[in-house]
């Protein structure tokens, strides 16, 4: 993304159980982690973080400005907590980073186009790739177009991908380069086996098994 995504958090002092209060009040607790700082409590609004988070997702530098704080700390969503009924979100935690110095982070893999490959199934061995990067270099997301892939055994590897690889190092060796992203693979029909009905038998008879004989047409002799 090229615009800076800024976004507001105001210092929190509530902890423990009496945070229900401000989630019932549309705030979000959240903390503020820091490799050279010991984490800070925050607070931020929850419907707003949640259109952020959309837009964000986890690899977006997003500017965070603290209240009482001069300058906007640059940091990357870490952690969403959320409740496994409802989904709403219920605490965030905000990564802290230097600007100067490469991280590594998962970047997701979107399929773009028409995937049109008849009998055939995209089966993805990847989700998501590991780069390193300085913090502002982080790509949003991998696009692939599945409408490249035209035939049954072709995939899409490592090599394929295009970045920029002054800025981007994938945390793969020498040997992966050449490792599927993902594959197109065949649709295999399952063939329901029909048991052949035995002469003198019922439909509601029990089949009873019987040795298989081998039956050859030929002269008698």
């Amino acid at each position: 993304m090229s615009d800076k995504l800024a976004f507001s958090a105001q210092l929190r002092t509530i902890a423990g159980k009496k945070v229900k209060q401000l989630r019932n009040q549309g705030s979000l607790p959240a903390n503020i982690t820091s490799h050279r700082e010991p984490s800070l409590s925050v607070v931020v609004n929850t419907a707003t973080f949640n259109k952020l988070y959309t837009k964000a997702g986890d690899t977006t530098l997003i500017y965070l400005a603290v209240e009482g704080e001069k300058t906007p700390r640059p940091v990357l969503i870490d952690q969403v907590q959320v409740n496994s009924v409802t989904g709403a979100s219920l605490h965030v935690v905000f990564k802290q980073v230097n600007l100067k110095e490469k991280i590594v982070a998962e970047i997701p893999v979107e399929l773009v186009g028409e995937f049109k490959v008849a009998n055939g199934v995209l089966l993805t061995v990847h989700d998501s790739i590991e780069i390193e990067a300085l913090p502002t270099d982080l790509p949003e997301k991998f696009e692939i177009d599945v409408s490249l892939l035209t035939e049954i055994g072709q995939g899409f590897t490592f090599a394929q991908l295009v970045y920029d690889s002054s800025k981007i190092t994938l945390q793969i060796n020498e040997e992966e380069k050449e490792s599927p992203i993902l594959l197109v693979q065949e649709i295999k029909e399952e063939v329901e086996e029909v048991a052949t009905p035995v002469e003198g038998e019922t439909s509601g008879e029990t089949p009873v098994a019987t040795p298989a004989v081998e039956a050859k047409e030929g002269a008698k002799g």
